[in-house]
């Protein structure tokens, strides 16, 4: 008797629900799992520069001045892409900044007229690195290398005769420099890049100067105006490219 009241006891205890201890689930309720950050992070631009040129481009001995102003930009442009992506975990991320065009331009003096078709793609290749962060900014130190690849196309007509010029160069520099960050409130915030690079190991000198105001959309997404410059002083053979381009800057990123 005694050990049937113990077992119903048992079984009873059993089936009541338990109110102070730890339950275990069962097979048929819903499993609920909990997963962490991978902690990586992705940004996506495309973005609008448009550009004004001044320089100077020589090719086998022809040298033909490059000058073309922001009114002119989208007559002379044929084609051009931008965008740039960045992968990142914590201090450290990777970027490539592309930028292809190809335009033709026209400039006279009173002896000759110049006419130049140039196809250009310069690639920016980064690694970055967060060296100080505070609660609304951080300043990052980067290094990595710039791709010119170039191809022209020179045409001189003087008085009494036309010459011509063709060629194309492809040649890497190391950049180093800084990217600073800030926020002004919730919704506005400033972001500046600047670099340096060339040496004498492909260019004497190539530099970068960016500085931009942007506006967040959302949690993903914001806007940016800005101004842009990039110079490069290049000199191979019988090529030389000296030019600088620079021009207002308007980008859409988004971030994940």
């Amino acid at each position: 008797m005694k050990r049937q009241s113990l077992l119903a006891a048992s079984l009873l205890l059993a089936a009541l629900p338990a109110h102070g201890g730890t339950t275990v689930t069962g097979l048929d309720e819903p499993q609920i799992s909990v997963t962490t950050d991978s902690g990586w992070r992705v940004r996506s631009s495309m973005y609008v520069w448009t550009t004004r040129l001044d320089g100077d481009i020589t090719v086998h001995g022809r040298t033909a001045p490059v000058d073309v102003d922001f009114a002119d930009i989208f007559d002379s442009l044929d084609f051009c892409f931008m965008g740039l992506v960045e992968v990142g975990k914590g201090r450290w991320s990777l970027m490539t900044d592309l930028f292809y065009a190809k335009l033709s331009t026209s400039n006279s003096t009173p002896r000759a007229i110049f006419d130049t078709e140039i196809e250009q793609f310069i690639g920016n290749f980064a690694v970055f690195y967060q060296a100080y962060e505070c609660e609304h900014g951080g300043i990052d130190v980067y290094g990595g290398a710039r791709v010119n690849w170039m191809e022209t196309d020179l045409s001189i007509s003087l008085p009494k005769r036309t010459v011509s010029a063709s060629g194309g160069q492809t040649w890497v520099d190391p950049i180093i420099g800084l990217r600073c960050h800030r926020d002004l409130g919730d919704k506005f915030f400033v972001r500046a890049l600047g670099d340096v690079g060339g040496f004498g190991v492909s260019s004497d000198l190539t530099w970068q100067a960016m500085i931009a105001l942007g506006y967040r959309v959302n949690d993903h997404t914001s806007l940016a105006l800005g101004y842009r410059a990039l110079g490069t002083d290049y000199t191979s053979g019988d090529i030389t490219y000296d030019v600088t381009s620079h021009g207002l800057l308007l980008g859409l990123d988004y971030q994940f």
